[in-house]
This record gives structure tokens, C-alpha cells and sequence, in this order.
């Protein structure tokens, strides 16, 4: 049997649970989409092909995430504030209407006007409840992980990563 067949087969016999009404993001930090950046200015991001892409849409205003940077640990939690935008066309009126390619960042979005609509970054304005900084992301053995930018967990360890979070950060 295919080994993606086996562990697709694994995953659907688990128990789901009903979703909670929360999201999971997972934000890919690097030169070119920094953690910082998305913590100063309110944002999550993902893009560079419509997999990365596609899922951001799944957000609305309003919505809760969680956001999770791969390989370091969950950093923030927030609420959507506005809907899916091209990176370097989204103007932050906080900060006198200015894109990211005209802002003081960390990252190097330079390069994202030059993309395709399928190749280009994309992203979803939050307003933060709590935010960390990588050094400082909290991880541990059971927490929910996920490849997806985005996605509306159904998995028991989904509602125990919430409710962690909820704890560590004394969250209501």
C-alpha cells in the first residue's frame, strides 16, 4: 500500500472533533515574509504559489487564529481585521495608508510587485490579542501542527493546543 494512501487511511479513522470556531495559521518566516513585520504592522501572510495562497481566503473579518511559525513554536493569536490582499498592495492606515515596500521592515518584500497573481504573496490584516517573539514561541510535545497557511482543525490535539495556549498566555 502507497505510504500517503496508509496515513491518509490512519488520519480519516481518528475521532474529529466538532471545529471550534478557531483557525490555525501557519506562517513561513523568512527574508522575504518576517515574523516581525506581521507582529508590527498586523498581518499573516503566505503565498509564492496558490497552495501557500488559496486558504488565506478561508478567513473573514472577525475570525480568531492562532498563528504557528514551522519548526519554532505558536507566537500570537488575533482577530481578523479585513480580507485577503496582494502583500505589496495592501495599505496599512495605521500607518498613513503606506504598503509594506514603503514601511521600515525587517523583510525584503521588493520583489512581490513583480509576481504573478498565482506566484505572489498574499495577506489577511489581524489585530493582535498577544504576539511573541520567535525567541520566546511557546512549543511543546502534542501541540497541533499543520502544513496548510490555514486551516479549521477538526483534531482533539487541536482543541488541547487551544486550550494550552489559552493557559500559557492566560487568555479568556
Amino acid at each position: 500500500m502507497d505510504p500517503g494512501e496508509t496515513q491518509e487511511r490512519a488520519i480519516s479513522k481518528q475521532a474529529k472533533e466538532p471545529w471550534n470556531g478557531e483557525f490555525y495559521v501557519s506562517f513561513g518566516h523568512d527574508y522575504n515574509r518576517h515574523w516581525d513585520d506581521a507582529k508590527k504592522y498586523g498581518f499573516v501572510a503566505g503565498g509564492y504559489g496558490l497552495w501557500y495562497s488559496n486558504t488565506l481566503s478561508m478567513l473573514s473579518e472577525g475570525d480568531r487564529v492562532w498563528v504557528n511559525v514551522p519548526k519554532t513554536g505558536y507566537v500570537a493569536v488575533g482577530v481578523v481585521t479585513g480580507e485577503k490582499t496582494r502583500l505589496e498592495a495592501y495599505p496599512f492606515p495605521e500607518h498613513g495608508g503606506k504598503t509594506l515596500i514603503e514601511l521600515d521592515t525587517a523583510g525584503d518584500y521588493s520583489e512581490c510587485a513583480s509576481l504573478d497573481d498565482d506566484t505572489a504573496q498574499y495577506l489577511v490584516p489581524v489585530k493582535w490579542e498577544k504576539t511573541l517573539p520567535l525567541t520566546a514561541a511557546f512549543s511543546e510535545v502534542g501541540l497541533f501542527g499543520n502544513q496548510n497557511t490555514v486551516c479549521k482543525p477538526r483534531a482533539a490535539k487541536w482543541v488541547h493546543t487551544v486550550e494550552r495556549l489559552k493557559q500559557q498566555w492566560a487568555i479568556d
